[in-house]
């Protein structure tokens, strides 16, 4: 039977090389603070059909997909039309966040006939501090 080769685990010391990621003597080792912009994101109140409102802080991706489906209204929003790599998971990150966006399928024709999703915000979602909860 071949012997089965495999990838060693990133950072994990490989026989014969010892410690590969060294560092100078007496140099602490001190990880560098990520940029302001990154730190912290963008406060929301969701205010479902049903149910009481909450809180919600999104940031990234995730800010500017609820943004935009929140600009959009009723219409909803479409990769085509608001074009970005992954609307499928942005819409599933807040959706684990407890904001209600429903997904209608839709079909279209030209070259490569088929269906594209729209989603819609079910939810009055508003940045917090201006019209909700200070």
């Amino acid at each position: 039977m071949p012997k089965k080769w495999e990838t060693p685990v990133r950072g994990q010391a490989q026989p014969g090389q010892g410690n590969r990621y060294a560092t100078a003597a007496g140099t602490p080792s001190i990880s560098s603070r990520k940029a302001k912009r990154h730190a912290a994101g963008v406060a929301y109140i969701v205010t479902p059909s049903a149910g009481e409102a909450f809180r919600i802080v999104v940031s990234g991706r995730d800010r500017w997909a609820l943004d935009e489906l929140r600009k959009a209204g009723a219409k909803g929003c479409t990769p085509i039309d608001n074009p970005a790599p992954r609307w499928a998971a942005y819409v599933h990150n807040l959706r684990a966040l407890g904001v209600v966006i429903d997904t209608l399928h839709e079909p279209h024709a030209g070259d490569f006939p088929g269906t594209h999703a729209r989603y819609v915000l079910r939810a009055t979602v508003t940045p917090w501090g201006k019209g909700g909860a200070a």
